[in-house]
């Protein structure tokens, strides 16, 4: 369960910062025109296409939730950034930000959390020591 949510947390942040990586600038050049076509009819079949569409949308099944213990900067600040992107796939991300580097072992140890993100593998096989 541990290595599932840490994969998943690993893919999360992965893709948070290949998204905030490929941020572009919209130039006035790069703009296109879109032309607004109106319609005056909607048919009974078309708009309960899109209620049933609304529906699956609505209804997210939530598969638990993530506890994760952080350092306040920059990990808890990326961390909330995957809130949403796990709320989506039906996962509740609970970040609680630590001020110091012993407590998040300690309480991913007990338990309490699933995981801890403000650390290298240096760090942690030396306090596993």
């Amino acid at each position: 369960m541990k290595k599932l949510l840490a994969l998943l947390l690993v893919g999360v942040l992965s893709v948070g910062a290949l998204t905030a990586c490929g941020e572009t600038e919209t130039t006035p050049a790069a703009v296109e025109e879109t032309e607004v076509v109106e319609t005056e009819e909607v048919t009974e079949e078309a708009t309960e296409v899109v209620a049933e569409d609304s529906a699956e949308e609505a209804v997210v099944e939530s598969k638990g939730t993530i506890k994760v213990a952080a350092s306040a900067t920059p990990h808890s600040e990326i961390l909330e950034q995957a809130v949403p992107i796990l709320a989506e796939q039906g996962w509740t991300l609970e970040v609680t930000v630590f001020d110091d580097y012993v407590q998040p072992n300690l309480v991913v140890d007990s338990g309490e959390f699933d995981a801890n993100y403000f650390q290298h593998i240096p760090y942690l096989d030396s306090f596993n020591a």
